[in-house]
């Protein structure tokens, strides 16, 4: 066994050149498989790390806990850390325009509480004693509070208490406006040392009727410090923040659910969505919780994001898609590798039949090939771990310098030591498998087939029979090629199954991967601009001269203003698809009218708009948006579906009969004032937590009295263009739009068309920046805009989207990241995979090109040979392998859509098309440098070469 081994050994060394590009292939897929591993780790690690920062870094949050209870928190075994925050009051807080959040609410906490508190520092420092304080940044942007570090304010901090229920509000109720007042308030003096971001949900709720400032609590520190017992402030409460263990967190459910004393299996059962209660016990868990010991919030997604088993959440997708990617990783490398061991074999074949002539047993000759695989995985696998882990850190670093300052999220490197053990230990499963195959290969062939080796070419004569066309077109060269794919049909399908595999993963894991992100992308739709701004105003608002006032406030990088007119049409030219959704939607009725919203655009953005939608005279008419998406029920999976449609079947030059109610100005003006208390906030782009309201309405709503005393009116608008593309600001409308500029849009009743010459009612004006500082784009538009009487019979309502924006451009960002980073991976793996493969084969047949040349085939024949056989290697490997790409791309999204929601199977074309592009151009390169190397070798020394 010794003398194998040094055998084994000796013939690495000899053969060095097929010793490397083995090596280099197990480097590959280990380095591949512990990238895949160190990457998630990462992704996990980041999206963990993001969420501590946005939410807090607890898991449960325990609401009205006595301060003699917390030592109940503190010692239960499943929770493996707290920290407290202690509510101070709410005081009322001058001058601020949203009325629906007039107070600040003060919260103390000590140091623990600053550090995994949600309250992420933009400018300053937190509070280090109670006459400190920090406020957050919406104070600016939602009140529009002006408050500066190093200012001193004083605040009356008392209670909120409803006079109809004569009770204290708690600090997450809504504001209840004339029904609520403070009482027992106590004077506070503070000063300001810094400003930090809005808090996450559970710690503000949106609905909150206060700003969050945060002070330092001496009582708290001196508690965690153990300087203080819980039981000399036994009546004060707090709100406690719990960090579960990880043991606990896989039973969360049970273990809060034992906490607050409540049914744990009723709480479980509660708690998932994917188990429907009865009334019954619907009934018994909301009396149970109006019974609980305390109120609670769960940080939903971080919890998700820490809790690895069970896989449940946000990350059964990403570890999903791991356990895919790395099955197709094992798959390829393995055939990958096998192919490098065959290769080896042939080579060697007549060296193991000596063996075998002179007592080599066939266990053996199977534990030569056994030991040259392991050899060779001690050399590859630790230095392709390495390679993996440099690799993901590279990644890392580089992406964090490329995006510092813009992306609001550091990714962050992250290694696991178990999932690098399975990384390791998936890779030492690749080479056995890789290398059982060729070991029995080995073993079977007998002294005498191996010295002859004979076996591996088999020749029919039925199978010999050559096309005529195929000697007509490419001579004697296309014969002889044609003839050795058939005699040599083992190797030929070896080359050819490589490619198919290669292409079939490349394909799969592209259109899963744009699958998951299309997912995320439609969860969260991102706005594409930072500011919006909303006007009600009893007479038209001139636009142009607005949108000039938009674009002449310094850092204004985009801006469109837009005037929106409520429009009715009859029986409009369904698409069939549309048809059938409406006519479902609208219990089957056949005459299906359909709103459409037209909005009229400044001049500048709608000529932008216009040629970024590619229409041209777009001034003629209106241009159509005719693509819309919606959730569309699928009887087959009992769920709802994301599809996008084609509307309608109108196309530039046709005319859209469009109707709407025209009133006397009595009922107009008597019914704007009736809306006037109603808020205009943009329902579609309105921020979460923004709840700014306005005390005018004038959005032209009309009651439906008079509508039907109204008189009806029409108007036909011309089709100019038809497009899928939005303006900036429409994203995510469900409506039917229509945009014109003003000019257009006046045409249509200026010279007196069937009569019609009055605007239809008031029309809802709205505007969208995307300004390079948002903040100081604010503040500059308010101060241009409150102190000009141009504007003072305007309600302006501004929401700052700029946090929202970069939040999800981060999010985006990483997940883009690493999604387009694994499918580089596997393609890197692939181009390997059919370089080995091709360059080796056509090394290996050196001796027979060589036999051709010797008996007078020109470099012309030779050459289309060599072309011929790269043509029939393409087609077929790409007539198998696309369409069986596109069939596990399909039962892919088949199997998906019985573990989520449903979705309509779309071929990956773009992968498609690359991928056939890839393999012709690879192949036609690889075979080039193939012949340009064998032209050069001596046919002497190349057939006499025993070793080929």
């Amino acid at each position: 066994m010794n003398l194998m081994k040094t055998l084994t050994l000796k013939n690495l060394k000899l053969n060095r050149k097929r010793t490397i590009v083995t090596i280099v292939g197990i480097i590959l897929a280990t380095a591949l498989l512990s990238a895949l591993v160190t990457l998630v780790s990462s992704f996990q690690y980041s999206m963990i790390e993001y969420q501590k920062q946005k939410g807090g870094d607890f898991h449960v949050k325990f609401s009205n806990v006595k301060m003699s209870e917390l030592s109940e928190f503190k010692n239960n075994r499943n929770i493996e850390s707290t920290f407290e925050t202690m509510g101070m009051g709410f005081a009322k807080l001058d001058g601020c325009k949203n009325e629906d959040k007039p107070y600040a609410y003060v919260m103390a906490t000590d140091e623990a509480g600053f550090e995994r508190g949600c309250f992420k520092l933009i400018e300053g420092r937190m509070a280090k004693n109670e006459d400190e304080i920090v406020i957050p940044r919406h104070l600016k942007t939602n009140g529009r509070i002006d408050i500066k570090v190093g200012d001193e304010i004083t605040l009356d901090v008392g209670k909120r208490y409803d006079s109809n229920t004569e009770s204290v509000i708690s600090e997450n109720c809504a504001y209840e406006h004339e029904a609520e007042t403070l009482t027992d308030t106590v004077t506070k003096h503070y000063k300001v040392v810094g400003i930090m971001e809005r808090p996450g949900y559970g710690m503000e709720d949106y609905s909150a009727a206060g700003y969050t400032f945060v002070t330092y609590s001496d009582e708290l520190a001196a508690i965690d410090n153990g300087t203080k017992s819980e039981a000399s402030e036994a009546d004060t409460t707090l709100t406690v923040y719990s960090r579960y263990t990880q043991k606990a967190l896989r039973n969360k459910d049970a273990v809060t659910a034992d906490i607050i004393g409540v049914d744990d299996k009723l709480f479980e059962k509660a708690n998932n969505s994917s188990v429907e209660m009865s009334s019954e016990e619907s009934d018994r868990f909301l009396k149970e919780m109006e019974n609980a010991k305390y109120d609670i919030y769960m940080n939903g997604y971080l919890i998700n994001y820490e809790c690895v088993f069970p896989i449940d959440g946000s990350f059964k997708a990403l570890f999903t898609v791991a356990a895919v990617v790395a099955l197709i990783i094992i798959l390829t490398s393995v055939y990958c590798i096998k192919n490098s061991f065959n290769i080896s074999i042939t080579e060697k074949i007549r060296q193991y039949g000596m063996l075998a002539s002179v007592g080599a047993t066939r266990r053996q000759i199977k534990s030569s090939v056994k030991t040259e695989a392991a050899m060779l995985g001690v050399v590859g696998i630790p230095v392709g771990t390495m390679s993996g882990i440099l690799a993901s850190l590279i990644l890392v670093k580089v992406v964090n310098a490329l995006s510092a300052g813009w992306l609001n999220v550091a990714l962050s490197f992250h290694t696991s030591l178990p999932a690098l053990i399975l990384a390791v230990i998936l890779s030492i499963a690749t080479i056995y498998f890789s290398a059982t195959g060729s070991a029995r290969r080995a073993a079977k062939v007998t002294p005498l087939e191996a010295i002859r080796n004979t076996k591996e070419i088999k020749i029919k004569s039925a199978k010999l029979k050559t096309p005529a066309i195929i000697g007509r077109i490419w001579g004697i060269g296309g014969v002889i090629s044609y003839k050795n794919i058939k005699r040599n049909n083992k190797k030929y399908r070896t080359t050819v199954t490589s490619i198919v595999i290669c292409s079939v993963t490349f394909i799969v894991i592209s259109y899963f991967m744009s699958m998951a992100f299309s997912g995320v992308g439609m969860s969260y739709a991102s706005a594409d601009y930072n500011i919006g701004i909303n006007m009600s105003c009893k007479k038209d608002i001139d636009i142009e001269k607005f949108s000039k006032l938009l674009s002449g406030i310094e850092g204004a990088e985009d801006y469109l203003v837009g005037a929106g007119y409520d429009f009715d049409v009859s029986k409009p030219e369904y698409t069939k698809e549309y048809g059938e959704y409406c006519r479902q939607l609208y219990d089957d009725s056949e005459d299906v009218s359909q709103m459409f919203l037209i909005t009229v655009l400044d001049d500048k953005s709608y000529d932008k708009y216009a040629s970024d939608a590619g229409i041209k005279n777009a001034a003629a008419g209106a241009i159509l948006v005719n693509k819309c998406t919606f959730d569309v029920y699928n009887e087959n999976s009992s769920k709802y579906v994301k599809k996008e449609m084609e509307l309608y079947k109108y196309k530039a030059g046709d005319t859209i009969e469009c109707g709407y109610n025209v009133y006397d100005d009595a009922s107009s003006d008597d019914n704007a004032a009736e809306g006037d208390t109603e808020s205009s906030t943009d329902d579609n782009n309105a921020v979460e937590g923004d709840t700014e309201s306005g005390t005018e309405d004038n959005s032209g709503y009309v009651d439906e009295e008079t509508i039907n005393n109204g008189v009806r009116k029409t108007v036909d608008v011309t089709i100019a263009g038809v497009t899928d593309k939005v303006p900036t600001g429409y994203k995510g409308y469900s409506n039917t739009l229509l945009f014109m500029n003003q000019k257009g849009f006046e045409s249509l009743w200026g010279d007196g068309k069937n009569g019609n010459e009055i605007k239809p009612g008031y029309a809802s004006y709205s505007a969208y920046v995307v300004a390079e500082n948002a903040d100081e784009y604010q503040d500059t538009f308010e101060k241009e805009t409150e102190g000009n009487p141009e504007y003072s019979q305007i309600s302006f309502y501004v929401s700052n989207l700029d946090k929202q924006m970069r939040d999800e451009k981060s999010l985006f960002t990483l997940l883009g990241v690493f999604a387009y980073g694994l499918i580089v991976v596997i393609a890197l793996i692939g181009i390997t995979n059919i370089i080995n493969t091709l360059s080796t084969g056509m090394e290996l047949r050196s001796r027979e090109f060589a036999t051709l040349r010797s008996i007078g085939m020109t470099d012309k024949q030779f050459v289309g040979m060599v072309r011929l056989e790269s043509v029939f290697i393409s087609v077929k490997a790409l007539a198998i392998g696309v369409p069986l790409g596109i069939l596990i791309s399909y039962l892919l999204c088949v199997m998906m859509n019985r573990m989520d929601d449903a979705i309509i199977y779309e071929p990956p074309y773009k992968a498609i098309i690359l991928c056939i592009l890839v393999v012709i151009m690879l192949i036609y390169a690889i075979m080039k440098l193939s012949m340009t190397k064998l032209r050069h070798n001596n046919i002497i020394e190349t057939i006499k070469n025993e070793n080929l």
